[in-house]
This record gives C-alpha cells, sequence and structure tokens, in this order.
C-alpha cells in the first residue's frame, strides 16, 4: 500500500480535508501521537507520502490528510481536495462552534539549499512528531517528515513539513483546528 521509500512524486501529492474521521487502516503509518484536552482530542500520524490528522470535539470530527496516489481515499464526507503545486489557503466551518484554517504550499530549493533543511528538521526531531524515510538513492538525503504540535485548551496549531529528495522539494502545511466558543475550553 505504499511506494518502497515512502515517497510520491511531488505532482502526485494532494491534500484533502474530510468532515469525517478516516479510518487508520486506509494508511500506512509510520508514527503515531495522540494529542488531547478537555473539549477535543486528535490522532496525528505520519504516512507513507505525508500525514494524516485527524480532530475531533463533541461531534464534530475533522480530518486533514496529505498524500500521493498510492493512498486512494473515499470520497464520502470530502470538503476540500487539492494538488499540492501552488499556495493555497482555505477556511471551513463545521456548525457555529468549529473552524479550521490551513494553509500550504511546495517549494523547490537549491541542492544545497535542501541538504541544509534536510538537516535542520533533523535537528528539531525530538520538538514534534519525526520519521525518517529509507532514501531510494544512497547519495541523496533521506525523505523526512516532521510535524510540529501546538496544543492549546481551545483547539490545535499543526505544522508540517515533508521533503521530496528527488525534486529538491518540500511540502509545509500550517493547520488550526478551533474551537469558537469559549466555554469549552
Amino acid at each position: 500500500m505504499g511506494v518502497s521509500y515512502g515517497r510520491s512524486k511531488l505532482i502526485d501529492i494532494t491534500f484533502q480535508v474530510y468532515a469525517r474521521p478516516i479510518h487508520p487502516d486506509w494508511f500506512t503509518v509510520r508514527r503515531h501521537r495522540r494529542v488531547s484536552h478537555s473539549a477535543w482530542d486528535a490522532d496525528l500520524r505520519i504516512i507513507e507520502g505525508g500525514h494524516a490528522i485527524v480532530w475531533s470535539a463533541g461531534s464534530s470530527r475533522l480530518t486533514e490528510v496529505l498524500c500521493g496516489l498510492e493512498t486512494p481515499l473515499p470520497d464520502r464526507g470530502l470538503l476540500l481536495r487539492e494538488p499540492v503545486r501552488v499556495e493555497r489557503s482555505a477556511t471551513l466551518r463545521q456548525g457555529a462552534s468549529v473552524e479550521y484554517q490551513t494553509c500550504f504550499d511546495a517549494e523547490r530549493l537549491d541542492g544545497e539549499v535542501f541538504r541544509h533543511l534536510c538537516n535542520e528538521l533533523s535537528l528539531d526531531a525530538g520538538k514534534g512528531l519525526f520519521h525518517r524515510f529509507s532514501p531510494q538513492n544512497r547519495l541523496s538525503p533521506s525523505p523526512v517528515s516532521f510535524i510540529r504540535i501546538d496544543a492549546r485548551p481551545n483547539g490545535l496549531s499543526v505544522q508540517t513539513f515533508h521533503t521530496f529528495p528527488d525534486d529538491h522539494s518540500i511540502v509545509r502545511t500550517q493547520s488550526l483546528f478551533e474551537l469558537l466558543d469559549a466555554d469549552q475550553s
């Protein structure tokens, strides 16, 4: 169910948001962390080709998935599906009490800058959820995925970084899952 070294081609990556949970059996999971607060909880996963975040607050469920073609997903509950070729931002509301904001982009870097960025992400590994995939080419950097998590009483802020050595590219996402009613925190 995944590519052999954990990365699709950048051109095949899509960013998707669902108004429901997506079961982890859909993914090849490499790392997982559960983050909870009294008003919400979240499961964050590094998967083949990207990440999956399932956020729950009361009866509201949102799932954010960044993945490639090797991970076909259902259409039921789909709110947003965009290729990750250009910078994009979106705001979605689920009922009166939940707001989701995101922005994502892909950037191609000079080879030296790309290697430096990979090293920096490796140094930050202890500050979040991190996975180093096996490289396709022993002379190129390993693909890495890093999720920085900032849990707050009224929601969750997440930054992700995924490197694509074949393209000398990085995909960055920033998302905010937020309860709008302060009384729920």
